[in-house]
């Protein structure tokens, strides 16, 4: 075997080896956010893992790394046990090479428009892919009805 040859045979080892390597890691790794500018508290779970408290004004780092599930409730106050929430929702998210996206809307017309271009999955109150794509925001109005004080609780002098 000559030297030419060698090196070809080496170039083309080095070449299936180095596509090897970039196709086992086409996962992609994105970190997007939750957005609470509501009134509300949010608790999220990621695939379903352990719970996240978000309180108003706040935001959540959430790490895409493969398709998965996001599951968020918003609660009038602080969740406790057995308290049904006033909104919730579950997303489904895409994380796959450079693209980190929440899936919304249907099929129909997916090659020629884009998915979500028709309404047939809505996300209110709730708004994804935005401000970039695979974020996910409530508020600032949720449209959720919190019960108020009674306002004999609040002018009350008794304690």
């Amino acid at each position: 075997m000559t030297k030419r040859v060698a090196c070809a045979w080496a170039t083309l080892v080095l070449g299936i080896a180095g596509a090897a390597s970039v196709v086992s890691s086409a996962s992609a790794d994105c970190l997007r956010r939750v957005y609470n500018r509501s009134n509300l508290v949010l608790v999220a779970r990621q695939d379903g893992g352990p719970p996240a408290t978000l309180l108003p004004g706040r935001s959540l780092p959430v790490r895409l790394s493969r398709p998965g599930q996001i599951d968020i409730a918003g609660y009038c106050g602080m969740p406790q046990a057995g308290g049904a929430p006033v909104t919730q929702r579950t997303f489904d998210y895409e994380a796959v090479l450079d693209r980190c996206f929440v899936r919304f809307g249907g099929d129909l017309f997916v090659p020629q428009l884009g998915r979500g271009f028709i309404g047939l999955q809505e996300t209110a109150p709730f708004t994804v892919n935005n401000p970039r794509q695979g974020d996910i925001v409530l508020g600032p109005a949720a449209g959720a009805s919190c019960p108020l004080p009674s306002p004999a609780s609040v002018l009350s002098r008794r304690g």
